[in-house]
């Protein structure tokens, strides 16, 4: 442990403290002041709802955005620089890496009028992360450009502001943790702000009321009226820098330790107070630290363990990563951590190490192909069986119908290497289909664009209607989901839906042009990605690296499903280094590919489209009948970059001289000339399309002269121009979306989006039965079951005789099952009950026919519901048209009665009393029985009546 600063005494740091709010409550809207100011300044928590009082600061907007009135705030006492001539803002902040755009961390203001509008402002002193972090003051910022506070991290924060001598001017200092940030010296706003004083004071929220309001933790938030000295600033930063850099090295973990086998990424930030981290190794033979140049342009590569395993059969080798942590002016620490490496394996050991790493991804939630792997890292076969038919050797997946049950089983892997084998298994359950429904809304993805505090993450937008021109924001323009991954900034938003149509992957481009400064200096080799299963819930963000090491500007990823290949292309632009240690030297900008069944692993990457040395980027892609149609952008710089067309009958074609040219200016053609053009965009209208019936839709994204999307019609998809269209956006946050994508909806899936409640949807069922083939002994039933929406059916129906039912499943909306043999001769009716899925509502319906061969008993028989009043009856009357006298029973839901000795040409005759005003269809069931040349004889008849209401 290094030596740190000497305390000041803590009657020192007490010394002009005239606001401590320890912000430590667990309940309540009341924030005490323990300052010299007294309870008479305490604080309030406004709009408590949307904060957490967790006893170490307040938790604000933990759950959701907010603009600066409606979210999470302190209401601080007025005038709380009042008289000061020297002032210290002292505190402890933890940035949500959720929070996103303008916003205010804590602001002293004077406004003429109310605080809550933005007419009448005169002066403020506020502090922001927006871009970077920053103390304004007045007109003047003290800040680092471009330099942005570490979020998901507690930092300490002392701003300081002394009376310079000439007594008209101020010197404001910045520190965070301790150490000088920025510095002004020649600051015009005093820490009164206005002669008047201040009478809009507030925590977490901005001065302005389109802000938003801050996402984070506050904690023990201090007003002097003094500017403290340097050793004070290190004493209040103490505590908070000290426990950083021991949580930091404490959570510092590098996987499997015991047993490295490949290079280690070592962390370059502390993940929980974001102290800075360096390493040594004990043993460069063993594990050699590489650390990346100390230049701007090098910044996001990795600190790398680069490894050397000992030959097979030579013991493992062993040394000690050292990480030094630092956080603040001198606060150090280490954490030694030893590691082994293992040497070379033999088969038995790589069939080990190779069966410990194999994982399957979501199993328990199958919605399509899986990912089997047919090898391992360390030279395993590997081989697959399944206990279902529904699963291949290689990953394909059978789902059941719409309407079946799920189901489960085992997939087991062989991993085998020369002599060596070893099982391991998975269970999997594989998730039926959904319903198909026919698309007639859209839904778009998109950003606002590198201009705006939060335009640089995923903004959600529906149709209005079954046209893809006039669209509604889903959340005013604010965003739907915000990068905390990476740079920090989701660009380019391409969502995919799965071939069957529950799942739906969003990749995005890794890049923040507004907080870093421009896109040039993106160095990166990942996407982000999304998934979903209604476009309402998503899962967390996952940064996943897609492009080689030695390429940068890893930019809008799109994808497409690729039949051929039971598999999703992903492909996105970049360029390749030069120089690719100090990352500079940018080459040509190619499209690159590689292939996935779940997002979650990927293949190698590959060339896609290489035009050197000219540049090509932003391809989307769509097929149609044989074709693959891709639309992509000629990287020719501002005004002279157009979007052009092609087409092939092998997607995954990378010689780009067998790709047929199309339109070579889809852009100048069809929108303003001389303008350039990107983000294409290129869909098929959805069925009832109310502005493009039976044509494409083309976007492309006009980045000059502010344009954005620009939208156009055609039945053409080969066609060299199209026709224009207006294109409206309300509630969206621009006029004009950027680069993003469009793809259908059901009317269901857009109400749920919006919040609509969808009704359940009535279904009717019919019945029939086959007639008994001559000699047959039985027959077949069939109900179909349709729905009143026109869409699919699925589920079971119950068939049912009598004492006699049996299910079967629908297909195709029909469900057929065998009628039982032995039936009595004569008439019968066999009812069909569909019990109904999901949202498809049950319904139910019966049939009379037929057995053949006359029954010995024979009887007429007629079943009708009657009202009497109100009161629903049923009445059952039987003939009997045999030459013997019956016994006869007549039986209903609502009673039974016998009548013995029914005369030839007599009837037996009951009307039961339901009891009830309204009754559903039903039926009746009379059987007689009579002695016919000394044997016993029974018949049985069914009779169905009609619903009735008697009410």
């Amino acid at each position: 442990m290094a030596a740190t600063p000497s305390r000041a005494a803590d009657e020192q740091l007490n010394e002009g403290l005239v606001h401590h709010f320890a912000l430590d409550e667990t309940s309540g809207t009341t924030l005490v002041n323990s300052g010299s100011a007294g309870s008479a300044a305490n604080a309030t928590l406004v709009n408590p709802e949307k904060a957490t009082l967790t006893g170490n600061g307040v938790r604000f907007n933990p759950d959701s955005y907010a603009s600066a009135l409606d979210g999470a705030y302190v209401a601080l006492p007025k005038d709380i620089t009042a008289g000061m001539s020297n002032l210290t803002v002292d505190y402890d902040v933890w940035i949500d890496p959720a929070n996103v755009g303008e916003h205010q961390m804590w602001g002293f203001g004077r406004k003429s009028g109310s605080c809550d509008v933005d007419t009448g402002a005169q002066g403020s002193i506020f502090a922001s992360n927006t871009q970077r972090f920053r103390v304004a003051v007045g007109s003047a910022n003290l800040q680092q450009n471009r330099v942005r506070m570490t979020e998901g991290a507690w930092t300490h924060v002392t701003y300081t502001q002394s009376l310079n001598a000439n007594g008209t001017s101020w010197t404001g200092t910045l520190y965070l943790d301790g150490v000088q940030h920025a510095t002004s010296t020649n600051l015009t706003t005093p820490p009164s702000v206005n002669a008047a004083g201040t009478n809009c004071n507030f925590l977490a929220r901005s001065q302005t009321s389109g802000h938003y309001s801050f996402r984070g933790t506050l904690r023990d938030f201090r007003v002097y009226d003094r500017a403290v000295s340097p050793e004070e600033t290190l004493a209040l930063a103490k505590e908070t820098v000290s426990n950083g850099v021991s949580a930091d090295a404490a959570a510092i973990d590098l996987g499997l330790t015991s047993a490295i086998v490949r290079d280690i990424v070592l962390p370059k930030v502390g993940s929980v107070a974001g102290s800075a981290i360096t390493w040594t190794s004990s043993d460069p033979s063993v594990v050699e630290v590489y650390t990346p140049p100390a230049v701007p342009s090098a910044r996001k590569v990795a600190v790398t363990g680069k490894i050397t395993r000992p030959a097979q059969g030579q013991p493992d080798a062993t040394a000690t990563l050292t990480a030094t942590v630092r956080k603040g002016a001198q606060e150090v620490t280490t954490r030694e951590i030893p590691i082994v490496v293992k040497a070379e394996f033999d088969d038995a050991q790589a069939v080990d190490r190779d069966a410990f790493d194999l994982a399957l991804y979501a199993t328990d939630d199958v919605h399509g192909n899986i990912n089997l792997p047919a090898g391992g890292e360390f030279g395993s076969t590997i081989t697959w069986k399944s206990t279902t038919d529904l699963v291949t050797p290689t990953g394909e997946v059978t789902r059941p119908a719409f309407g079946r049950a799920d189901v489960t089983a085992t997939l087991t892997a062989t991993i085998t290497k020369g002599s060596a084998s070893k099982t391991k298994s998975f269970p999997v359950t594989i998730t039926a289909k959904p319903r198909s429904e026919k698309h007639e809304r859209y839904f778009m993805g998109y950003f606002k664009g590198e201009g705006i505090a939060d335009g640089e993450q995923i903004m959600f937008a529906t149709s209005n209607g079954n046209t893809a021109l006039d669209w509604t924001g889903l959340t005013g323009g604010w965003p739907s989901l915000v990068s905390q991954l990476g740079d920090q900034g989701l660009r380019d938003p391409h969502i995919v839906r799965s071939p069957d149509g529950d799942t739906f992957y969003m990749i995005a481009t890794d890049l923040n042009w507004y907080d870093q400064g421009g896109y040039a200096i993106n160095d990166t080799q990942y996407i982000e990605v999304f998934e979903s299963h209604d476009l309402v819930n998503w899962t967390p963000q996952r940064h996943v690296k897609v492009a080689p090491d030695n390429a940068g500007n890893a930019f809008a990823p799109e994808s497409l499903w690729v039949e051929e290949i039971g598999a999703y292309a992903v492909f996105w632009a970049q360029s390749l280094w030069n120089d690719p240690v100090n990352r500079t030297g940018q080459g040509n900008a190619q499209m690159w590919y590689a292939t996935t069944r779940d997002f979650q692993t990927f293949s190698a990457p590959k060339v896609w489209q290489d035009p050197a040395p000219l540049s090509r980027i932003d391809t989307t892609a769509i097929r149609v009948g044989d074709h693959y149609y891709r639309v992509t952008k000629n990287e020719a710089g501002n005004q002279g970059s157009d979007i052009f067309s092609e087409k092939h009958t092998d997607f995954l074609d990378s010689n780009i001289n067998n790709w047929t040219l199309l339109a070579p200016a889809l852009g100048r053609t069809t929108w303003v000339a001389n303008q350039g053009y990107e983000g294409p965009v290129i869909f098929k209208a959805n069925p009832g399309d109310t502005s493009c019936p039976g044509q494409f839709y083309l976007w492309g994204d006009r980045y000059t002269n502010g344009g954005g999307y620009q939208a156009a019609c055609h039945e053409n998809i080969e066609a060299p121009t199209w026709n224009a269209k207006p294109l409206t956006m309300t509630n969206a946050g621009v006029v004009r979306p950027r680069h993003g994508t469009v793809i259908p909806l059901t009317v269901r899936e857009w109400n749920d989006i919006r919040g609509i409640p969808n009704s359940d949807v009535t279904t009717t069922t019919k019945v029939a039965v086959e007639p008994y083939a001559s000699g047959a002994q039985t027959t077949t039933a069939t109900a179909t079951v349709e729905a009143a929406d026109g869409f699919e059916t699925g589920g079971q129906v119950r068939f049912s005789i009598g004492s006699w039912s049996e299910l079967a499943h629908l297909k195709d909306g029909a469900a057929t099952v065998t009628l039982p043999e032995g039936l009595p001769a004569g008439t019968r009716t066999v009812k069909a009950e569909y019990l109904g899925f999901d949202y498809l509502k049950a319904s139910e319906a019966a049939a009379s026919f037929t057995v053949p061969g006359a029954p010995e008993l024979a009887l007429t028989v007629t079943a009708t519901a009657r009202c009497v009043g109100t009161t629903a009856y049923v009445a059952v009357t039987a003939v009997n048209d045999a030459a013997v006298p019956a016994n006869v029973t007549l039986t209903t839901p609502y009673g039974s009665k016998t009548v013995a000795d029914v005369a030839q040409g007599k009837q037996a005759y009951q009307s039961f009393n339901t009891r009830a005003g309204q009754i559903a269809t039903g039926s009746a069931t009379v059987t007689a029985t009579a002695t016919i040349d000394g044997r016993q004889v029974t018949s049985t008849y069914n009779a169905s009546y009609t619903a009735i209401n008697c009410a």
